[in-house]
């Protein structure tokens, strides 16, 4: 059985400031440096066979702290972050992360990405690595809205799921059956 681990980044100044992220490209904070530093300390990576990353920048910059050149790095566009449209660049507002993570609601209004396109991308995206990398280890780098559905995907969800009960934190590793 192989294992899938998966990491968000580092913080970036904008996760301080609690703006919304989406697929804007920011750089690591000091703190988010010092951050995946710490972690890579405690990665083992002769556990792992490839590492999957975002191709946005906070994601390569933990992946290159993480694993530098000891295992081979994949970008792939399809696990950037969630995209939250017009809201990107603005303060968090806890009544639209509500209505953005309700399966029901299914909300795509100022582009943003639906959730259930997001859960969709997901789920191809690991569909994906099962088909071309079977009995791999993979770690994966990537941001936090496209982790929960990752997550939700791995452990199962219905209509009525609370996608707010999960929320990954910056730079920790999280580990799954495959």
């Amino acid at each position: 059985m192989s294992k899938i681990y998966i990491v968000r980044h580092g913080k970036t100044d904008w996760n301080v400031k609690e703006l919304l992220q989406g697929t804007t490209d920011i750089e690591l904070s000091e703190e988010g440096i010092e951050q995946a530093k710490e972690l890579a300390g405690k990665l083992d990576l002769s556990k792992i066979d490839i590492c999957f990353c975002s191709p946005l920048k906070r994601a390569r910059q933990t992946a290159d702290i993480l694993v530098g050149n000891k295992v081979k790095i994949i970008y792939d566009s399809m696990i950037v972050e969630r995209g939250f449209g017009d809201y990107e660049g603005k303060s968090i507002n806890f009544d639209l992360i509500e209505k953005q993570w309700n399966y029901k609601l299914n909300d795509n209004s100022h582009n943003i990405e639906s959730l259930q396109d997001c859960l969709l991308r997901a789920k191809k995206f690991l569909d994906k690595i099962k088909r071309e990398y079977p009995n791999k280890n993979i770690l994966i780098i990537s941001h936090g809205s496209f982790i929960k559905t990752l997550h939700f995907n791995l452990v199962g969800y219905d209509e009525n799921t609370d996608f707010l009960s999960f929320n990954p934190k910056n730079s920790v590793l999280y580990e799954y059956e495959m």
